[in-house]
């Protein structure tokens, strides 16, 4: 028994086997998606290109070309332009290869030894797959928020600052790296790029376009936000396709599809803020890298528009949590439960009966990762964070 704990603990040692079984499940997810409706949502991005720089709006529906609508920014299409004019071979799987590249590239600068970046990587290959096959963005979220943070702590405040910003114009809820603010070391230096590189991001469809259409462009993307939070709402109680949250599966074990969802997010936010008045820590490694899961985790369990997909944000954070933790037998109890809610539950270890009839209709997706953020908070709360030795870190 103890030999094949060792084995298995030097898989972790080998960042190789950890790189290719990242890409290799890649690979197989994207073959399948560009077979099937995955494929649409690229789709959506490409023609985002083609009709900003032909001046048609953005958010109308084109059941010509895609099906579904797009709701990402007016300066999203500048950035798909180098897959825009790949064939539409090789575009799809340039793109997915790019979504998991960039967390790839993001959770190796996490400030952890090479082990425990592999361990994550491992452990959240059945999630980057999950979020491959959809073909969207999430990957490239998650890197946005991480890159974010360690930028930050390199006092690379313009990158940090850039990272957030190309995430927030993607999806808005990359705005919540505005929680690292407090680890700068160079607060009027991280306001000033703020404001410099949201104006450049903000005007960077000009390449491509006109101000008049710039600025209708922005009027329908809040339009169309608002329409898509409506929208989302009914469509996750009757397909069981968004808000895979912790008001989501509340919602429907109870049947109470009216629930507000300010009555999970208000005190979520008193929880998450006040782990801020610990500030006599905030230059603390391992506090910070508690505060990056918190972040994380509070996108997936508290975010209305959270997918099966989007898991792909939360269970890094969960493996970077771990990896943090002494593994006594209750936190190792606590981490399989909260790895096989978040990454397993929805996938075919178990049977298509227990998918459809269990796991999706209640969203118990969104146990596992409330679980941890629930125990991270208790132990910021309780300083034991100060207990994790500083020898799994590298520090900046």
């Amino acid at each position: 028994m103890s030999h094949l704990k060792l084995k298995f603990s030097k898989l972790f040692d080998n960042n190789k086997v950890a790189a290719i079984i990242w890409f290799g499940l890649v690979a197989i997810a994207l073959l399948n998606a560009v077979k099937g409706d995955a494929y649409n949502n690229f789709i959506i991005f490409k023609q985002s290109f083609f009709h900003l720089k032909n001046h048609t709006n953005l958010y109308l529906e084109y059941i010509n070309e895609y099906k579904d609508h797009y709701y990402y920014s007016p300066s999203f299409p500048v950035f798909v332009i180098p897959f825009a004019f790949l064939p539409n071979l090789i575009a799809p799987f340039a793109w997915g290869f790019f979504d998991a590249g960039i967390l790839y590239y993001a959770i190796r600068q996490l400030p952890i030894k090479a082990k425990y970046q592999n361990f994550i990587l491992l452990l959240s290959a059945n999630e980057m797959m999950n979020a491959s096959s959809n073909l969207q963005s999430n990957g490239i979220m998650a890197a946005t928020i991480i890159l974010s943070f360690v930028y930050l702590l390199k006092q690379k405040e313009s990158s940090s600052v850039l990272m957030m910003l190309l995430g927030f114009f993607i999806k808005l809820y990359s705005i919540t790296g505005l929680a690292f603010f407090f680890f700068s070391k160079n607060k009027i230096k991280f306001i000033l790029y703020f404001i410099a590189w949201a104006i450049v991001i903000i005007c960077l469809p000009l390449l491509i376009t006109s101000p008049a259409n710039l600025v209708q462009c922005y009027r329908d993307w809040f339009a169309a936000l608002s329409l898509k939070s409506n929208f989302d709402i009914t469509v996750s109680m009757h397909q069981n396709m968004v808000d895979i949250t912790l008001q989501g599966m509340v919602k429907r074990i109870f049947n109470l599809p009216n629930l507000v969802k300010w009555y999970f997010i208000i005190p979520a936010l008193i929880v998450f803020g006040a782990q801020y008045l610990f500030y006599n820590y905030f230059k603390h490694p391992v506090y910070q890298l508690y505060i990056l899961c918190s972040v994380l985790l509070f996108i997936i369990v508290f975010n209305t528009g959270t997918e099966s997909p989007t898991y792909i944000i939360g269970v890094p954070a969960i493996c970077l949590w771990y990896t943090l933790q002494e593994k006594t037998k209750w936190m190792n109890v606590l981490f399989i439960i909260a790895i096989f809610f978040s990454s397993f539950s929805y996938s075919d270890l178990l049977t298509p009966w227990v998918r459809t009839h269990i796991m999706m209709p209640y969203a118990l997706k969104a146990l596992g990762c409330f679980m941890v953020w629930v125990v991270i908070a208790i132990q910021i709360f309780t300083k034991q964070f100060l207990k994790v030795s500083v020898e799994k870190l590298k520090v900046y």
